[in-house]
């Protein structure tokens, strides 16, 4: 107890000192650099606090998405100015001006990534989140076909199902036998994206033989340290500080790159024996002997050969994340909203069991109506309620009389105060209506959905969190295999960025089967 609070409280005085010296380098910078805000009709902070700006506001877990509701009401403008992370920060929402955005930035190249030192180091610098300019573009090529749902449909059923079978359904019967026993069913949600994810990667037969390992428990001890190494990236950047969460992480990331490592090896040595067989097999199969790591390599072949072993760590961990967090974040505010929501719940539950309309007797897909609620979940609870970039090169021209971003300044996607406050796009933002994304003929009819970022660095694994929240609820809320759920009635639930969106109680409700229901 002594020793833990010893390491503690040594962390906390290394990042105030690190705090206080940036701070001290940077007010000097500011003080004595141009001023390059004349160039821009931008409203917000000029004066006030010019280093720290709206940084706690932003970065804190409560207020990430308030935050820009109130600062477009605020300003009265989508786009505001302020200081974030100690650099000069221009906010952008609303469609019009997120559409120019990410115009820019497809096809002028003029921003980069921005993540601190420490995540750079967790995720790895060829991490398709961290890196920039060429390497990002070859990089995004090779990965995003290989994570569309369809090569992954047997994975995610498969997994789906057993969910629901092995862990719901238990819970229920559990649940019944206890008046007033509650589960939390955040970590069951991360649980199941980390598994469909692990699956992928590892490939069907090597998933099998690790779950079926009772003596060198492979999966049991990549699952610990997965959980550790994500946990540093919550952490304070003190990696270099020995018993620290990022110093924990970093070593965990040592022992997670040694297993990879080895199953690279062994695919390297399964693709030189097709080889020698004459024969192949296509990037674009549905077979699930094959695991992304062999696609990978097998892209690397084709594209010559700047798929490194690095490369494909630093992006399967990245992978890992990013699926687990996002699709566990989307199934939370999914089921949550359900148990509010009684009557829609009746009527995805009757689009599901019928099969024939949207629960209302239009002409609608069960998947079709799945997909428009998860987009309207999407809004209302955005996992990532921003995304931020630096801009190089020659600026952003923001049009609309708003001038040019210099060079310099951090520039950030307002997802959150676009899909909560964007009325434009969004007729009466404040209310839950997933019709708004059932509109029939033109697609560019329905309201943009920027929940997983825009602009050249949008998320590569969005069809695939899609299509694992559409067959877990299409199971969960079935007649003869599903389960019902309601909330803890004595708790509030208040919803945090941890970094996606979860209630601190961890969603804690009570289950029923639906066949005894």
């Amino acid at each position: 107890m002594m020793t833990d609070a010893l390491f503690a409280t040594q962390e906390i005085l290394v990042v105030t000192t690190l705090l206080i010296v940036a701070v001290t380098c940077l007010w000097l910078r500011g003080m004595f650099g141009r001023n390059e805000n004349n160039k821009m009709t931008i409203p917000g902070n000029n004066g006030q606090w010019p280093i720290v700006g709206d940084t706690m506001c932003l970065l804190n877990p409560h207020t990430m998405a308030s935050y820009q509701v109130s600062s477009r009401r605020r300003w009265s403008s989508p786009v505001w100015r302020t200081s974030v992370l100690f650099k000069k920060c221009v906010f952008v929402s609303g469609n019009a001006h997120m559409k120019r955005l990410a115009g820019e930035e497809i096809s002028k190249r003029n921003t980069k990534a921005c993540f601190p030192p420490h995540h750079r180091g967790l995720f790895g610098k060829h991490s398709i989140l961290v890196t920039s300019g060429e390497e990002h573009d070859k990089v995004r090529k090779v990965v995003s076909p290989l994570l569309q749902p369809h090569l992954y449909k047997k994975e995610i059923d498969v997994a789906a199902a057993e969910f629901v079978k092995d862990c719901l359904n238990q819970c229920a019967k559990h649940s019944e036998s206890l008046e007033h026993e509650f589960v939390s069913l955040v970590p069951k949600f991360k649980q199941f994206s980390l598994r469909v994810t692990l699956r992928i990667v590892l490939g069907d037969e090597r998933w099998h033989e690790w779950n079926a390992d009772t003596t060198g428990n492979k999966l049991v001890r990549l699952l610990e340290d997965f959980s550790i190494w994500s946990k540093g990236l919550l952490s304070a950047p003190t990696a270099s500080i020995p018993f620290t969460p990022a110093h924990r992480a970093m070593i965990a990331r040592g022992r997670i790159k040694g297993v990879l490592l080895k199953i690279i090896q062994e695919e390297k040595e399964a693709l030189q024996l097709q080889k020698s067989q004459a024969t192949s097999i296509s990037e674009d199969t549905a077979d699930t002997d094959v695991s992304l790591v062999r696609m990978l390599l097998q892209k690397g072949e084709k594209e010559n050969s700047f798929i490194t072993d690095d490369v494909i760590i630093d992006n399967i961990l990245t992978i890992l994340f990013a699926g687990t967090d996002t699709t566990a974040s989307i199934l939370t505010s999914s089921f949550y909203e359900l148990a509010k929501n009684p009557s829609l719940r009746q009527r995805l539950q009757s689009c599901v069991n019928n099969q024939v309309s949207d629960g209302q007797g239009h002409d609608h897909g069960t998947d079709e109506v799945l997909l428009a609620f998860i987009s309207e979940v999407q809004r209302m609870y955005p996992s990532a309620p921003f995304t931020m970039r630096e801009v190089v090169k020659q600026g952003i021209d923001m049009g609309h009389g708003l001038g040019t971003i210099p060079p310099g300044h951090f520039v950030t996607y307002s997802i959150a105060g676009t899909l909560l406050d964007d009325e434009t796009s969004y007729s009466n933002p404040q209310e839950f209506n997933l019709d708004r994304f059932l509109i029939k003929g033109d697609s560019k009819a329905k309201p943009p959905i920027w929940a997983f970022g825009g602009g050249n660095r949008i998320c590569p694994g969005r069809f695939l969190a899609n299509a694992e929240s559409v067959a877990l609820l299409r199971l969960a809320l079935s007649k003869e295999r599903g389960f019902s759920w309601e909330l803890q009635e004595d708790r509030n639930v208040e919803f945090l960025y941890t970094p996606g969106f979860f209630p601190s109680n961890g969603l804690r409700v009570k289950l029923f089967r639906n066949d005894v229901a």
